[in-house]
């Protein structure tokens, strides 16, 4: 079996060019590309704002509920972008803001 074939049998192949000092092959492809490095992470869009603590997670309404400012009613099911953020530590556990 050739290289080429072995390294597709296992879902790894290695351009020649890359080597993994410099980076990872993602970074790699977007510098190629000339994307922002952010494309490169495992994450994609949710991680652009990581640099300044920022997580955005999706997530679903588990329940109904009905909004205590506008009155406007959120159905179960209803999926929303949140952004996660670090706003001080209880002991060795984060307390994070939505």
């Amino acid at each position: 079996m050739s290289s080429l074939k072995a390294a597709r049998a296992d879902n790894f192949y290695h351009p020649p060019d890359w080597d993994p000092r410099r980076g990872s092959r993602a970074e790699l492809a977007a510098a190629r590309l000339g994307e922002p490095a952010w494309k490169a992470h495992p994450l994609r869009e949710r991680a652009k704002k990581l640099g300044e603590g920022i997580l955005v997670v999706r997530f679903e309404m588990p329940f109904d509920v009905r909004c205590s400012g506008c009155g406007n009613r959120i159905a179960k099911g209803v999926r929303f972008n949140a952004e996660k953020k670090c706003v001080g530590k209880y002991l060795s556990t984060k307390v994070l803001s939505c």
